[in-house]
Formats: C-alpha cells, structure tokens, sequence
C-alpha cells in the first residue's frame, strides 16, 4: 500500500454513490457498504477490510517504504515484498492494486516513486502452479492508443512465463485495466460474463500478446 497522499485528487470519484438508481443494481450488497463508509468519512482501506467484502481474504496492507537512499529503498522494498508475498503463499487468487499500475519505463525499485507500480519480476515471483493474479493497471498515453498498450503488456506479461493473459478495461473516467494472469475457464467466463452486463463501460480483452 502505497503511503495517503494529501496533495492530489486521488479518490475524488464518489458521485456515483448518490446515483443508486444507475449504479446500484450492479452489485446492491457492495454499494450499500461503499456508500456507508463514505458517508461516514471514515476513508480509509481498513475500513474496506473490516466491512468482510471479501470473505476469507488475507490482506498485506504494510505501506510500501518510500524513505530513505535509493539504495536503502531497493533493499527495504526486497525485504516488504517478500514479507507479503510470504503472508499470501496460501492464497489460489492474488490481487494487486498498484496505484498506478505495471511497472514505468526504465523502472528501478528504488526510485521514490516506485511503490505506486508493481515490476514484471515482483509479478513473476508470485506466480505459482495453481494461482490466478489480477493485477491493476491505469492506462497511461501511450504511443498506439489503450487497446495497443494492452496488446503491448499482453506480450510482455506473457514474455515473462505467464501462459494466459486477458483484461477487463473500465472506461469511466480515466480508463484502467485488470490483468488476468493465468486465470481458469471458470475465472475468465466470469470475467467475460460481468464485461456483458456492464456493456461498454467493461469490456472484455481475452488472450492478450497471444
């Protein structure tokens, strides 16, 4: 978890939570649950793991170190990467929620900004036999467009020893994208199911970079 920063905009995004007649039927139990720890102004991601929305989920909740030399931040991001990674080796799903997302060109674990994306090499050493990753990623400019960069981080992941790769990408407000690594039939006809209910605000990205 990367520190609260007081300074952007982050989260500013809560009026559809006075929308339940557009927003609600999606999923009535979670909104009703978002929408009372907003309205409670108690914003914080505790909050989200003490409302149980996720039965039976483990969450490495640790805040990404950001202080120090770069050299000390390499050493101490090791250190709070496989703390978590050990706290979650029993876990068949894994979902990481960078706040930005893959990781940046030219990306050194050790620069201050680095605890806001996740590296191919974190996301290979948690994948295991058996395990499905989800993995969050704001869409960036780059050159090509959104459904390039897809395409683009399908061949990578896959690069990187990860035989099934697909996407749901969110299209309201900024655009983001959830990697499905290595997901099962089961895992992807649910995906795929959900991107035809929600229309085209999620659409469904299988067998990217294949």
């Amino acid at each position: 978890m990367y520190p609260d920063e007081d300074h952007n905009a982050d989260g500013r995004h809560i009026d559809y939570l006075h929308q339940p007649e557009r927003w609600r039927s999606y999923d009535a139990d979670l909104f009703d649950r978002l929408r009372m720890i907003v309205d409670a102004g108690v914003r914080r991601v505790s909050e989200l793991e003490a409302a149980d929305l996720l039965p039976n989920a483990i969450y490495w909740n640790a805040a990404v170190p950001t202080t120090g030399l770069t050299v000390e931040r390499r050493m101490s991001r090791q250190s709070w990467f496989e703390a978590g990674r050990a706290m979650l080796a029993s876990c068949d799903v894994v979902f990481a929620d960078p706040d930005n997302g893959l990781e940046t060109k030219n990306f050194d674990p050790g620069a201050r900004k680095a605890g806001k994306s996740i590296s191919i090499a974190e996301l290979q050493a948690l994948n295991a036999p058996g395990r499905a990753l989800i993995v969050y990623h704001h869409q960036t400019r780059m050159a090509g467009g959104h459904h390039f960069e897809l395409k683009h981080w399908g061949g990578r992941l896959r690069e990187a020893g990860f035989n099934r790769v697909d996407a749901l990408r969110a299209s309201p407000f900024s655009a983001r994208a959830f990697f499905l690594l290595n997901a099962d039939d089961e895992m992807r006809d649910r995906a795929m199911q959900l991107s035809t209910r929600w229309g085209d605000r999620l659409t469904w990205h299988p067998t990217l970079g294949a």
